[in-house]
């Protein structure tokens, strides 16, 4: 894989890891506060309870001590009674000082008497624990009413306990599920993201690699087709060669025949495919130029094969003014009027030069 693919796949994970980290973070902190919130709301019950149970005791200890101020009053009351009614019945007591001042002294208590001092004596008896017993049980009943409104008060406190742990509960489920989705959404926004860099990278990386062989094939047919001119142009050469070869060849062999008639003038026989009176076509290429038999002989000594070309003219070729030239003139000084321009009509017959 490219080094740049693989350095956009090593970002990403960096990013996610990154945001990973953050969101957790941010979990942990909303775990922690749940945690504290719970905390608290068990504070808050223990708190209240603890304040219920102390203003419940002292409620208690208070209508105890009513409690025992009532059966202290009843037991004074019978003793009160317990005194009155000795008193009563005591034959030097206030009773005996009534009866000795009424003249009845010695006289004594009548049974009727002494059994109604027992009754009022047993009456007040009776009262007293009465309205001790009755006290004692309002203070129960006020006690037991104490611990009822306690319990009662205890559950409301739990109740409020339990809609601060709800509540908490959702905000902590409803801030932990919008962090996960935050986290979510992120970590596909840093994926599409980096998912986006990355086939853009790819991209690049398959145009420039494209670019690149295209650059490649064309050096290669460039060189390719190089290749083929040099061959073609060292094929040409020694064409070229071979043609100036034979050319020497035939010229000596006329220059010998021309020698031999004692004829000052040019030679037109000799065998070929094809025979138009004074020269002969030995062969004719694709555009109608045909080479001859004859041959042009130039002031310096040296000599030209001649051509006919399709509008039947006679023409050689004079590679040193490089031009094609009628037959019969020179172009190296003596026959210059007779050049048509090689460059020109030369690419019409390649092939025969």
């Amino acid at each position: 894989m490219d080094e740049r693919l693989t350095n956009i796949e090593a970002q990403k994970q960096a990013q996610l890891q990154k945001s990973d980290a953050l969101y957790n973070n941010i979990l942990t902190d909303i775990g922690n506060l749940y945690q504290q919130q719970q905390n608290y709301a068990n504070q808050y019950q223990q708190t209240q309870n603890d304040v219920l149970d102390k203003q419940l005791a002292f409620n208690t200890g208070l209508i105890e001590q009513q409690k025992n101020i009532a059966k202290e009053n009843a037991r004074v009351e019978q003793n009160k009674a317990r005194n009155d009614y000795n008193a009563f019945i005591n034959p030097y007591g206030k009773q005996a000082e009534s009866l000795a001042s009424q003249g009845l002294a010695n006289s004594g208590l009548s049974e009727t008497t002494r059994l109604g001092g027992f009754n009022t004596y047993q009456n007040r008896l009776a009262n007293a624990n009465k309205v001790m017993q009755d006290a004692i049980t309002q203070y129960d009943n006020d006690i037991n009413q104490a611990r009822l409104n306690n319990d009662v008060a205890k559950a409301q406190t739990a109740l409020e306990k339990l809609k601060m742990q709800l509540q908490y509960s959702e905000n902590y489920y409803t801030k932990k599920g919008d962090t996960l989705q935050n986290q979510f959404n992120t970590g596909r926004s840093i994926d599409t993201d980096y998912y986006n860099r990355y086939q853009n990278e790819y991209n690049n990386i398959q145009n420039e690699r494209a670019r690149q062989e295209a650059i490649r094939q064309w050096e290669t047919e460039m060189n390719e087709k190089q290749r083929q001119y040099n061959e073609n142009m060292a094929y040409q050469r020694e064409r070229d060669r071979i043609a100036d070869e034979r050319w020497a060849k035939e010229y000596a062999l006329s220059r010998a025949k021309l020698t031999s008639s004692g004829n000052g003038g040019i030679s037109l026989t000799g065998g070929s495919p094809t025979n138009n009176g004074n020269y002969q076509i030995l062969s004719t290429d694709e555009n109608g130029w045909g080479e001859t038999n004859l041959t042009q002989r130039f002031a310096d000594g040296s000599v030209a094969k001649v051509y006919r070309n399709p509008q039947g003219e006679l023409l050689f070729w004079d590679s040193t003014n490089n031009q094609w030239v009628k037959f019969g003139g020179n172009s190296r000084g003596n026959g210059g009027s007779n050049a048509l321009g090689g460059r020109t009509s030369g690419n019409q017959h390649e092939s025969f030069r």
